[in-house]
């Protein structure tokens, strides 16, 4: 194990640079915070223009939002609540402060990428609002970004030039903080674990948390994926997503053959996925706070661990019923129906064991319980509605309506931010040692719920009657006359519900300074985050590190005079034993690294099925004539090089220094020589005239080749950076072991991707 913990020196290391997960989560909040603020007043700002169309408004450049003006607003309220706020703040924000403290852990597992990950979080939003600031503004093709009006450029309407790229890039940046992120989280639950903390007695929270970082590794990197082709697209001149033949403004766009179903493909593949992203670990927190509140055991905790696993595992499968109206296959759409009514199941079990949970239990009905109830609520409500939209026949009359909007909001938006409220009540004693307002956490419970409910449900009924999503006026319509009252009073419920969310921020930031001081274990909870103080001290337990020796919900257990059994508790007779000192365990390096090349094969898996589908949707696919002979011989230099890095290994584990740093080199050589092998097949195809645009086949040529590259490169670094300075806190076998793994896999990779252009032939 690495060493443990100390307290870092200086303010900049301790608050801002800091690798304490607490403080990362912290940052992580106070982003969501700052993000969900701007979020809310883009969404007045829609709200108004839609009831008053010919409003003048002071910062308006014409004093009238035009149409795109509106259609920003859509995309940039879209995207920022989507990933800055509710991916976020359940997961990054909670899910780092308190997932290694109810393990037992003292930090995650690799504390710097901990805080790379948030700088880049905070380098990607400030990217997505610099997308209002540039010449055109910000973008007009939704959080969906569908090409190919998010494709072409600045041709195709006000913020389709730089606001778009700047909008990708921005995209960019977050999946790649997404993917570091979710390696911690992953290493962190599996090797960090404190001695008798099973799986089985892991609290929900942390099955929650884990489960979500599986589907964000896997579902950012097709992501990730996806918005490269697209970059490129806009800004090199392939056709991944553009069709042949588009006009625009009486110009004709100098792209063919591409597909923009293939883009709807690849980002809801990721955007499901997204959904439970954000409402996972609100189902871990509701979970958590049901028990607590109601004095009991979570009813089926073993179903409960198990559904949220099945709700993971089958969210990746139904990603096709967001694109009923794409004219897919009615046989594809029966089978993407089946797979979206099957995922009710697990959500069903969840619902129902939150209900047997609260039944017979001695509720207690304080401020985090309210919004825990008030999740359980608008889960089943967003459920419910849900269901129509998975036939296929209705789903065609329904989608581009407000029905779909409201429907996403409750289930997705409000839901999981009913659970963020939730954990920052219950938690935020544990966080600052101080207490919310009780009466004002009440009082803004009650605004906000009731308010939800009168802003969404009338939309299911707008959607029903024909209410188009996305128009910015629908005055000039008359058939949707009848519907304006309903906006209206959806604008005023809006406003108000706005409104008292300031009574949240008063009580938040006012508590921090002049809450109640919180008692060490105010909720009489059983998890371990409440053995330690408040706040906890750097390495979460003051070098007392607990074993586990129970469930996380021992409440109300039969013949115990207490009400509640910490999990650190022993039972009688049975020897209380000290856990060991705490650190890093070296194996957990190895797991990140196993981890790591899961999300880069799911990336590339992403540009494979990216291949395949636009070869099929085409007619302008041309077979490439690679450059066989350099490309076999760089094959065979890699393949070479993986035998002199076991040989490496093995002159390591005997001893021999001199002969490992030798084969080691050998190595990283071999490596540039393969790159180099890269760079002259890129040659001789760009000397034939052959370029990333030419053709389909070229470009995903070239777009595989380079992506591969990439990753021999970061080998390659990692090999120089061991010869001249190995990590002080890992041993040599560890590194070698690590870096071992990385490269016969990437090595691997590159015999498949070399097999794959070759038959594609």
């Amino acid at each position: 194990m690495s060493s443990p913990l100390e307290s870092p020196k200086g303010f900049l290391r301790r608050f801002v640079f800091s690798t304490d997960h607490k403080v990362v989560g912290l940052q992580y909040l106070f982003l969501a915070l700052a993000a969900v603020t701007i979020g809310i007043v883009l969404s007045l700002l829609m709200r108004f223009h839609l009831v008053w169309p010919a409003a003048h408004l002071p910062f308006v450049g014409s004093g009238i939002m035009t149409p795109e003006q509106y259609l920003a607003l859509v995309t940039m309220h879209g995207t920022i609540m989507v990933f800055f706020v509710l991916t976020v703040a359940p997961q990054s924000a909670f899910g780092n402060y308190f997932l290694p403290i109810q393990i037992g852990a003292p930090e995650m597992a690799f504390p710097r990428l901990n805080m790379l990950s948030f700088w880049l979080t905070l380098l990607a939003f400030l990217c997505m609002l610099a997308a209002f600031a540039v010449p055109g503004g910000a973008p007009i093709s939704g959080w969906t970004a569908y090409p190919p009006l998010s494709g072409l450029g600045e041709v195709t309407g006000p913020g389709e030039g730089m606001g778009q790229t700047i909008w990708i890039v921005s995209i960019f940046i977050f999946c790649v903080a997404s993917l570091l992120g979710s390696l911690n989280f992953i290493s962190t639950t599996i090797d960090m674990r404190a001695p008798g903390m099973t799986l089985m007695r892991m609290p929900l929270t942390v099955w929650a948390w884990f489960v979500t970082s599986i589907l964000s590794l896997l579902a950012f990197s097709v992501l990730l994926a996806g918005g490269i082709l697209l970059l490129l697209d806009r800004s090199a001149g392939t056709s991944f997503f553009l069709p042949a033949g588009l006009v625009v403004n009486g110009e004709m766009q100098g792209h063919s053959g591409g597909s923009p179903l293939l883009w709807q493909h690849l980002f809801w593949f990721f955007g499901h996925p997204e959904v439970y992203i954000a409402i996972l670990p609100g189902m871990g927190v509701v979970s958590h706070v049901l028990a607590n509140f109601s004095r009991k055991p979570v009813f089926g905790y073993r179903a409960m661990a198990l559904a949220l696993c099945a709700i993971g595992f089958l969210g990746f499968l139904v990603w096709g019923h967001h694109m009923f109206v794409s004219g897919m296959n009615p046989y594809s759409g029966l089978t993407f129906s089946l797979l979206t009514i099957s995922i009710g199941v697990p959500s069903a079990i969840k619902t129902f064991n939150w209900l047997g949970t609260l039944w017979g239990g001695n509720i207690q009905f304080h401020t985090p319980m309210l919004f825990a109830i008030g999740f359980v609520s608008f889960f089943i409500t967003g459920g419910l509605s849900g269901i129509f939209l998975a036939q296929p026949a209705v789903d065609t009359m329904l989608h581009a309506t407000y029905y779909v909007v409201g429907h996403f909001h409750i289930v997705m938006g409000v839901a999981a931010i009913f659970g963020i409220f939730a954990a920052t009540y219950y938690w935020f004693p544990k966080m600052f040692g101080r207490s919310m307002n009780e009466t004002l956490g009440k009082l803004h419970f009650w605004f906000t719920f009731v308010g939800v409910y009168c802003i969404f449900m009338p939309m299911h009924f707008v959607g029903v009657a024909g209410g188009i999503r996305r128009y910015a006026d629908s005055t000039g319509a008359k058939y949707l006359a009848a519907l304006q009252p309903l906006h209206e009073f959806m604008t005023i419920a809006a406003f108000i519900t706005a409104a008292a969310q300031l009574i949240f921020f008063w009580n938040f930031f006012r508590s921090l300074r002049n809450g109640v001081r919180a008692p060490a274990n105010p909720w009489n909870a059983t998890t371990l985050e409440w053995i330690t103080a408040s706040p906890p001290p750097p390495d979460n337990f003051g070098s007392q590190f607990p074993s586990v020796y129970r469930g996380p919900y021992e409440y109300s257990v039969p013949g115990e005079t207490a009400d509640f059994l910490p999990q650190n508790l022993a039972p009688a007779g049975v020897v209380r034993t000290s856990a060991s000192p705490a650190g890093i365990p070296q194996r957990a390096y190895l797991t990140g690294t196993i981890m790591l090349l899961a999300g880069v094969l799911m990336f590339f898996m992403a540009l494979a099925s990216a291949d395949i589908v636009r070869r099929g949707f085409s007619s302008d696919w041309r077979p490439l004539d690679l450059p066989l002979r350099v490309l076999s011989l760089s094959t065979a230099i890699l393949l070479a090089s993986s035998f002199t890095l076991a040989r490496s290994r093995s002159r390591l584990l005997a001893n021999d220094d001199a002969g490992f740093r030798h084969w080691w080199g050998v190595t990283a050589i071999l490596g540039i020589f393969f790159l180099a092998g890269l760079a002259i097949g890129w040659r001789q195809l760009a000397a034939t005239g052959i370029g990333l645009a030419t053709s389909s086949g070229s470009s995903f040529f070239y777009v595989f080749t380079a992506a591969h590259g990439t990753h021999v490169l970061a080998g390659i670094a990692a090999m120089v950076a061991v010869a001249l300075r190995a990590p002080r806190h890992l041993t040599r076998a560890t590194v070698a072991a690590v870096v071992s793994t990385y490269w016969h896999a990437i090595n691997a990779l590159w015999v498949l991707l070399f097999l794959f252009l070759v038959l594609e032939r």
